[in-house]
């Protein structure tokens, strides 16, 4: 919040921000260090096809199309939060309801965040266009948006890994 809030021409603060932003998600990222390397890798390499072919999709878009993917998205959202918070709320003994939530958020999370990219590269494009121009903020989006992706992609490959 304080990048997004701190005036663009105060780059110091602006950055000092940044800097914890990103201190805070490497902290948050670190248990991944003990996972297998090579699913990480994989997931890093979907991560980046994922996020670089949506980038390039939406930037080379004809129209602002995927500037009305918002509500939508929010709601689409919405349903991966509830399905992640189901095994609170539902008892062990129900298997194949939890294995089904547990199924829309990482596959439905896939597909929303890959949504997300598309809906924030084009509102980066639009904004910069208007003459806003805060790159650290417009960064933030979709820094966020791939490493939800990454960490969804490590959890679906961990998950097949354990069923062999």
């Amino acid at each position: 919040m304080g990048t997004m809030y701190t005036d663009p021409t105060n780059s110091l603060q602006k950055h000092a921000f940044w800097a914890a932003f990103s201190v805070s998600q490497g902290l948050f990222l670190a248990p991944f260090y003990f996972y297998n390397p090579a699913i990480l890798a994989r997931a890093g390499l979907y991560t980046l096809g994922t996020v670089g072919s949506l980038s390039y999709i939406a930037a080379t878009a004809k129209t602002d199309q995927y500037l009305y993917l918002g509500g939508p998205l929010l709601a689409g959202l919405t349903v991966i939060i509830l399905s992640g918070l189901a095994p609170i709320v539902l008892p062990v003994t129900a298997v194949r309801t939890l294995a089904l939530t547990d199924a829309i958020s990482i596959y439905g999370g896939i597909a929303i965040f890959g949504g997300y990219v598309l809906y924030d590269t084009q509102k980066i494009m639009q904004r910069a266009r208007l003459g806003y121009r805060d790159a650290v903020a417009e960064s933030l989006s979709l820094e966020l948006d791939a490493i939800n992706l990454f960490i969804r992609f490590v959890i679906m490959l961990t998950g097949g890994q354990r069923r062999k």
